[in-house]
């Protein structure tokens, strides 16, 4: 029943665990798979991006081709190399440059022929990322105002683009970026940081592009869908400030602690000893439009309709959810009990949380959130709680994410397992090996957040 959905590469490890609630599994995975086609970036380039004779079209902007000497495709993010290869086949024309920006481990046989392509560390970044990143810049430098610079943006971009800013150096940033994730820091947080200690970031790419032209389409990854959080917000002007960047430093706890160069900086921006961040109005923005063309609520539509094609009463519960994962796994588990007596029901749930690291296991928020989950679940309980990474990676494992349903408690009972361990020393990757339950995709070639599911089974 299951054995259709081919993007799950764990299937006979699923299937095993769901032995005598096959029907149940093949729903859940026909919706993850539904919300994940509807932000295949190819996909959503060609419906958001139209050309009709020599103009562009997309998001109400207009733009004459034929009015630019030459026209440029950049592509940054996790999403890089689909986005590119859309937009190429949506132009149909050949293009004066095209640049791709994609984490290590990425598939770009869709675009390497077609595009300078460079490959770099996610989500700490590295070397390889200062590199592209400055092969990106002496490129950009060169545009003109008669060149088109078609930006497309996705998340990662963050990492991908390391640029430190005077005075600091590549490991300060990267040494900032590892102590905020693992105190658990929204993506928000990390990322006003990020454009304070950075040299594009927050707006500042668009410096470096300030003569061209710029067409910015962003594919979120940002609860709330705000441009200015996605990649750091490159191409947009920068609400928050230097004070912002020290208030999400003390608030977690990582400011003593922060690089010597990196406190010295920002006390600098506090003071006004340097420059802040581009504002709106900035004329750095004058030929900068930038347009939203996807983001979770795109996958959590797609997942609700998907189900109600197959006759569930499908609830969309939020499209911005963020907050601890253990803690929402906690919420949603309280949930799951109490859905279990609405059969055939299903709730979606679009966002990011985060994880605060306390113990030395091995997993990622979407499996700490499942095994938050189960700890509510009981042998009796009919729900199915899946959350999924839509990049299909999740922390530094294998899989995209996991599942918590009532075979997994029994299993963990049999042999001795308590999840509330697993759970506080951050070692639901284990758990899942040994009980079962892990989402396996590999990567999926985009990126906008995390999706969760309850799902009351209708049999």
């Amino acid at each position: 029943m299951a054995a259709g959905h081919s993007i799950v590469k764990n299937l006979a490890e699923l299937e095993d665990l769901f032995r005598g609630r096959e029907k149940a599994l093949a729903d859940l995975l026909r919706v993850i798979e539904s919300a994940l086609a509807a932000v295949e970036p190819r996909r959503l380039i060609r419906r958001k991006v139209r050309v009709r004779g020599d103009e562009l079209i997309v998001g109400g902007e207009s733009l004459r081709l034929d009015g630019f000497r030459e026209v440029w495709v950049v592509s940054v993010g996790k999403a890089a190399p689909l986005m590119a290869r859309g937009m190429l086949d949506v132009l149909d024309r050949p293009v004066g440059k095209c640049i791709v920006i994609a984490p290590a481990g990425s598939d770009t046989s869709i675009i390497e022929d077609d595009a300078e392509v460079h490959l770099a560390s996610h989500p700490i970044p590295d070397e390889s990322g200062l590199r592209a990143t400055a092969r990106l810049l002496e490129e950009l430098r060169k545009a003109s105002r008669d060149t088109l610079i078609i930006l497309l943006l996705s998340g990662g971009s963050s990492a991908l683009l390391p640029a430190p800013a005077a005075g600091l150096t590549l490991e300060d940033e990267a040494e900032v970026s590892r102590r905020l994730m693992n105190a658990g820091a929204t993506i928000e947080e990390l990322n006003i940081v990020r454009k304070h200690i950075s040299s594009i970031k927050g707006g500042q790419l668009a410096k470096a592009m300030m003569l061209a032209r710029v067409l910015c389409l962003i594919l979120s990854d940002v609860p709330g869908d705000r441009l200015d959080v996605v990649g750091s917000g490159p191409t947009l002007p920068d609400p928050s400030t230097f004070r912002d960047a020290y208030n999400v430093l003390v608030r977690r706890n990582v400011w003593k602690d922060a690089p010597p160069r990196v406190r010295e900086r920002i006390e600098a921006g506090m003071t006004g000893a340097i420059d802040e961040t581009p504002k709106p109005g900035d004329p750095v923005f004058q030929r900068v439009t930038n347009i939203l063309i996807g983001g979770v609520g795109d996958a959590c539509e797609a997942a609700a309709q998907a189900a109600r094609e197959m006759g569930y009463d499908a609830v969309i519960l939020s499209r911005s959810f963020e907050g601890e994962a253990s803690s929402l796994g906690l919420l949603l588990g309280s949930v799951a009990l109490e859905l279990g007596g609405r059969p055939g029901t299903l709730y979606v749930l679009g966002g990011e949380s985060t994880v605060r690291v306390r113990g030395g296991g091995v997993g990622g928020r979407n499996q700490e959130l499942a095994l938050a989950a189960l700890t509510k679940l009981r042998r009796d309980s009919r729900c199915v709680l899946a959350s999924v990474g839509t990049d299909g990676v999740d922390g530094p494992t294998d899989a995209a994410g996991a599942v918590a349903c009532s075979e997994q408690v029994a299993r963990a009972e049999s042999l001795g397992l308590d999840p509330r361990d697993y759970l506080g020393r951050n070692d639901s990757y284990t758990f899942f090996k040994k009980v079962g339950g892990h989402i396996v995709t590999g990567p999926t070639g985009t990126n906008v957040g995390d999706i969760v599911l309850v799902l009351s089974p209708k049999d």
